[in-house]
């Protein structure tokens, strides 16, 4: 239950600010198309944001060519959106609207890959780690079809699995944690509708199934692509009956965080690490690579503190439960895409769970000496992630674009900058 003293705080302190905004909204708001609400102006990117739902559906969204048309499309939960007005809505599986202050939906992280390799882009659906089997929906090759659904997995677990070629054979595998190991979950590429099998990596040991923090990307230059963890990094054997050697380096003491990003930050050559200290309390950060007696570590740097750091960093939220590698202002340069989960256990859990749910992106700037910066831009201030967030150019301008779903719908932001 609700404490009803949280809950009247909570109503002076954000409710006034919702109502202002959701007024002008729903103003022109039609049961059919999406909204366009307003434009965001920050340095080097211009954002025009779209209501595409104010309802919750989903945590996770992403992009595809539903329609095998060239146009890309968006797929937040049971719907996906057609482009590039993205105004029109189908549905795959059948949509729940969940209520935004109880746990969170069926559908946390979403992946698009033709999966039957018939030429059409398919989606696979990932629920919560402890409640709901892995299944991927076959495109029916038509705009109103019924989508066929294929069991995957009995659950994929991991707060962060990625959908991604580790193997080198030219098809994506799923990274995430199964049975006291790290690895991978793959189809039989003959067979892609049977269920998929588990391939593990390294060696045993007890992971928590709501474990927080998982990437991949090259780590030790060979060429391979590593599997990267809270706890350290799995090195690629390029073997597949060999085990990939275990680096222990701990990223974060907090619980962790969500999608780790692998770039080279400083661009002195080799891959560091972006990743959220908590990705249910605070903190923004990039870990460099280094060399100790021939041994790869890291050195932590803040992008982004607690609210006593606002001043140093210029940003101060909590949540940034999804994270994404993108050049926002076509600079040249990869910045880092997140913001504040709205309410991930309801709202009055978690820290601040009252503060405005935001999205940001940090602008990294190198100057001379190799010295990084990271500049934070406010998106928009009412919308905030769930645990998936894209940034990619989905209308095809040349722009990169902003993805996000969350509690309060699913959000997209078109960079109108010239």
């Amino acid at each position: 239950m609700i404490d009803l003293e949280y809950l009247t705080d909570y109503i002076l302190r954000v409710r006034v600010n919702e109502l202002m905004k959701r007024v002008n909204q729903f103003l022109v708001l039609s049961a059919f198309t999406a909204l366009t609400v307003f434009t965001s102006l920050t340095q080097g990117a211009e954002f025009q944001k779209k209501i595409l739902t104010d309802k919750y559906f989903a945590d996770g969204i992403t992009s595809g060519d539903f329609k095998h048309d060239g146009q890309r499309d968006i797929v937040a939960g049971p719907y996906w959106y057609a482009g590039p007005s993205f105004e029109k809505k189908h549905s795959f599986y059948e949509p729940v609207s969940w209520p935004p202050a109880d746990s969170p939906s069926n559908c946390m992280l979403e992946f698009v890959y033709d999966f039957n390799m018939d030429g059409w882009d398919d989606i696979l659906v990932l629920g919560r780690v402890h409640l709901h089997k892995a299944y991927w929906y076959e495109n029916p090759r038509m705009e109103n079809g019924d989508w066929k659904k294929h069991f995957v997995f009995e659950r994929v677990q991991g707060e962060s699995p990625l959908l991604v070629d580790v193997t080198g054979d030219q098809k994506p595998e799923l990274i995430c944690h199964w049975n006291n190991h790290w690895g991978w979950l793959a189809p039989d590429w003959s067979a892609p509708e049977k269920p998929w099998r588990f391939h593990a990596v390294g060696p045993p040991r007890e992971w928590n199934r709501f474990y927080h923090g998982t990437g991949v990307g090259d780590l030790n230059g060979d060429g391979a692509i590593d599997i990267v963890i809270n706890d350290g990094w799995f090195e690629n054997s390029a073997q597949r009956a060999v085990d990939w050697k275990f680096h222990p380096f701990l990223f974060s003491k907090e619980k962790g965080g969500a999608q780790m990003l692998v770039y080279d930050v400083d661009g002195d050559g080799d891959n560091d690490v972006i990743s959220s200290i908590d990705a249910h309390g605070w903190g923004l950060a990039w870990f460099e690579q280094q060399q100790k007696d021939a041994q790869i570590t890291f050195i932590m740097h803040k992008i982004m503190g607690d609210r006593s750091e606002l001043k140093q960093y210029g940003a101060a939220f909590t949540q940034p439960h999804a994270l994404a590698l993108a050049d926002i202002d076509d600079d040249g340069l990869q910045d880092v895409v997140t913001g504040k989960r709205r309410w991930a256990h309801g709202p009055n859990r978690d820290i601040e769970p009252a503060e405005a749910p935001v999205v940001y992106w940090f602008q990294l700037q190198r100057s001379e000496g190799g010295k990084v910066s990271y500049v934070p831009h406010l998106v928009d201030d009412w919308s905030g992630i769930g645990v998936q967030i894209e940034a990619s150019d989905v209308n095809q301008d040349g722009r990169t674009d902003i993805l996000t779903a969350s509690k309060l719908g699913t959000f997209l932001f078109l960079n109108t900058a010239e």
